[in-house]
C-alpha cells in the first residue's frame, strides 16, 4: 500500500488545481550612477523609470547616502498615490553603497547584512512573499538577494580584483545553509565571459559549492560585439555629463544570475521564462547612445530619455512567480505520469512525440541529480534506483517550454 500511496501523492501534486493564485514579482537592479551627488533633480528622471516598471524588489547601485535612498522613496517610488515601498536599512560602506527598495504589500524584510570585499561591500537582503494564506499555512517563498558593484576597468589587475570580489562572494554562499531562491544582481564590470580574461564570470557560476545561472545563457565577449547588442546595458551616452562614461551601448556589465531552484520551482518560486531584459535595450542602439536614434522600440521614448539622463547604465529587470502550484503547472505536451516508489521508475506519457526532451532530476535544495534526453516516442521510460526519500522536482523542457513535476518519496 505503500507505493499506491506515493503514485496517488504525485498524482494529486500535477493534476489538481488548488484554487491558490499565482503572482509575479518584478525584479530590477540599476546602477544610478552616484546618486544623488552629480545631481539630485535626477530623482524625477528616476520616477519616469520606475513608474513605467513598478518594480515589486528594486536594488541599486552606486547609492552615496540615506539622503539619495529618502529621495528614491518618497520622490521616484512613493508617487501618483502609491504609498507600499519601503527601504532596507541604509549602511554606509567603503566607496558607494547599494540599497533595497521593495513593495511591502507583497513582501517582507527579515534580515541584511553586508558582506565585505576589498573594495565595496555586497550587500544580503532576505525577504519573504506575503502569500494570501501564509496566516493559515505558515509557509511561503524566501528570497536570498544579494547586490554588488564589482571592481571596473579592463586592464590590468582589475580582472583580478574582481575574481577575488567573486570568490569572497561565493565562498560566503558556499559556508551559508538554507539557501533559497537566491539572485545575484548589480554592475559587475564583465568584459567578457573566458576563464583567462574573466575569469571572475566562471567562478560567480561554478565556485564554490552553490551554482549560479544566467537566466538567458549569453555567455561570450560581449564588449563591442555587435552579435549581443541586444543585452547591452552600458554606456547609454556618447557624450559625458554627470560624471557617466561615454561609448555608446557596447558593454554587458550589468546581470542577475539566479540560483537553480529558481529555474525549477523547487522552493515555491520560479523564474519566468524569456522575462529577463535590459530595460530600454531594443537592439537598435548598438554603439550609439540610447537616442540616437530617438525612437526606441522597446519602452515609451520619454521612459527612454529618462534613461538616457538617469544613468550611463541600463537597468536589468526579470520577474518571478510565485504562489499557487509554482513549478508544478499542466503543459502543452505532457498528458499524464506516474512513479513507482520501489524501483523509482518515471512514465511521462506525451501529447506530441516530435521533439526532443530534456529531462532533469534536482532534489529539493536545488541540486541537479540527473540529466537525459529523450526523443522518438510517446512516452518516456526511466527509472532513478538510487533516490532517496525526500521531494524530486522533475523538470521537463521542449522547445522553450518548461514544466516541472513534483515527486515525494516516503
Amino acid at each position: 500500500m505503500k507505493n499506491l500511496r506515493v503514485l496517488f501523492i504525485v498524482s494529486c501534486l500535477f493534476f489538481l488545481n488548488t484554487g491558490k493564485s499565482q503572482e509575479t514579482l518584478k525584479v530590477m537592479y540599476y546602477n544610478l550612477l552616484n546618486f544623488p551627488s552629480t545631481s539630485q533633480e535626477r530623482a524625477d528622471t528616476l520616477k519616469k523609470i520606475v513608474q513605467h516598471v513598478l518594480p515589486d524588489m528594486f536594488l541599486v547601485n552606486e547609492l552615496d547616502n540615506q539622503f539619495g535612498a529618502t529621495l528614491i522613496l518618497n520622490n521616484a517610488l512613493n508617487q501618483n498615490g502609491i504609498t507600499h515601498y519601503q527601504q532596507a536599512l541604509f549602511v554606509d560602506g567603503p566607496d558607494t553603497d547599494n540599497m533595497l527598495f521593495y513593495n511591502s504589500d507583497k513582501l517582507g524584510l527579515i534580515s541584511q547584512n553586508e558582506i565585505e570585499t576589498a573594495l565595496r561591500d555586497i550587500n544580503e537582503y532576505v525577504l519573504y512573499y506575503k502569500a494570501p494564506d501564509l496566516s493559515t499555512t505558515l509557509d511561503t517563498a524566501f528570497f536570498y538577494m544579494y547586490s554588488c558593484h564589482l571592481k571596473a576597468g579592463s586592464t590590468d589587475p582589475n580582472p583580478d580584483y574582481r575574481f577575488a570580489e567573486a570568490q569572497v562572494f561565493k565562498n560566503y554562499l558556499s559556508g551559508k545553509t538554507g539557501l533559497k531562491n537566491v539572485m545575484f544582481g548589480g554592475d559587475f564590470n564583465f568584459y567578457g565571459s573566458s576563464v583567462s580574461g574573466e575569469p571572475a564570470h566562471n567562478w560567480v557560476l561554478n565556485g564554490g559549492t552553490f551554482p549560479l545561472f544566467d537566466p538567458i545563457d549569453m555567455s561570450g565577449e560581449w564588449h563591442a560585439n555587435s552579435f549581443y547588442a541586444n543585452i547591452h546595458t552600458q554606456s547609454t551616452r556618447t557624450t559625458s555629463f554627470d560624471g557617466g562614461a561615454t561609448g555608446g551601448l557596447d558593454d554587458r556589465f550589468d546581470f542577475v544570475f539566479i540560483s537553480n531552484d529558481l529555474q525549477t520551482g523547487a522552493n515555491k518560486a520560479k523564474y519566468v521564462d524569456n522575462s529577463y531584459t535590459a530595460i530600454g535595450n531594443d537592439g537598435a542602439h548598438y554603439n550609439t547612445s540610447l537616442v540616437n536614434p530617438s525612437s526606441n522600440g522597446a519602452v515609451p521614448d520619454d521612459v527612454a530619455n529618462a534613461l538616457y539622463q538617469m544613468s550611463d547604465h541600463l537597468p536589468v529587470y526579470l520577474e518571478i512567480q510565485v504562489g499557487g502550484d509554482v513549478g508544478i503547472t499542466d503543459n502543452e505536451y505532457v498528458s499524464s505520469f506516474g512513479f513507482n516508489s520501489t524501483s523509482r521508475e518515471l512514465q511521462v506519457f506525451l501529447k506530441n512525440s516530435e521533439n526532443q526532451i530534456s529531462l532533469t532530476v534536482y532534489d529539493i535544495s536545488g541540486k541537479r541529480i540527473v540529466n537525459e534526453t529523450h526523443s522518438g516516442s510517446d512516452q518516456i521510460k526511466t527509472s532513478f534506483p538510487y533516490l532517496r526519500s525526500g521531494v524530486y522536482i522533475i523538470n521537463l523542457q521542449r522547445d522553450g517550454m518548461s514544466t516541472s513535476l513534483k515527486v515525494v518519496i516516503l
